[in-house]
């Protein structure tokens, strides 16, 4: 069954100079509509810093703005700093403290329990470059507040980006990192540094 996807260039001038941009340099933007009013949303392989500002067109051309439809993240407290903690906060990022043992599993359950509808994007890797396995961050956040994991992915090889395919975390973690693995297996390595892609592994 075809996947329904949400229009790109119609939610206002911002929206429509960002499609037209896309356009113009080849890129398709596939977002699934409607998304889940609460999710966690991963974009896979995060290996450049040309991802987020694919992230930001994919947003702005969908209309998937902090105001209009709740899109958020979560970044590194010095990025909310002068000069430019302004601009972060206006395009839906909130400052966390990403360091070991700092509560952010319950930080965001409890967001997530106060916020009906949120959709919250990060990278599973939580770097650019190359490490041996993904941050666990994701899946237990998705696991604590009961909500859908929506797997995205930056495919550089094709100009997409896509963000449609809805997947629930179990109990069993080794057979959900295999099934997610799978899938991104059938879009391919595809990031703006394929190198750089992090393997579907938590660490030992």
């Amino acid at each position: 069954m075809a996947v329904q996807l949400r229009p790109v260039g119609g939610y206002g001038l911002l929206s429509k100079l960002c499609a037209l941009g896309l356009r113009a340099f080849g890129w398709r933007i596939e977002v699934l509509d409607p998304l889940p009013a609460q999710c966690v949303i991963i974009m896979y392989p995060h290996t450049s810093n040309w991802d987020f500002v694919m992230g930001l067109a994919t947003k702005w051309s969908t209309g998937l703005t902090k105001s209009r439809d709740a899109l958020c993240f979560a970044g590194k407290e010095s990025l909310f700093r002068a000069p430019w903690g302004w601009f972060f906060r206006a395009v839906g990022g909130f400052p966390v403290n990403r360091k070991g043992g700092s509560g952010f599993v319950p930080e965001m359950t409890a967001r997530f329990a106060s916020e009906p509808k949120m959709r919250f994007v990060l990278s599973p890797e939580g770097t650019r470059s190359f490490a041996s396995h993904m941050r666990t961050s994701f899946y237990y956040v998705a696991q604590s507040a009961n909500v859908p994991v929506v797997l995205g992915a930056f495919d550089f090889l094709n100009k997409r980006v896509v963000v449609t395919e809805i997947f629930t975390v179990s109990d069993d973690v080794a057979a959900d990192l295999a099934r997610i693995d799978a899938y991104y297996k059938t879009l391919g390595n595809r990031g703006a540094k394929p190198e750089n892609a992090v393997p579907w592994a938590f660490k030992k």
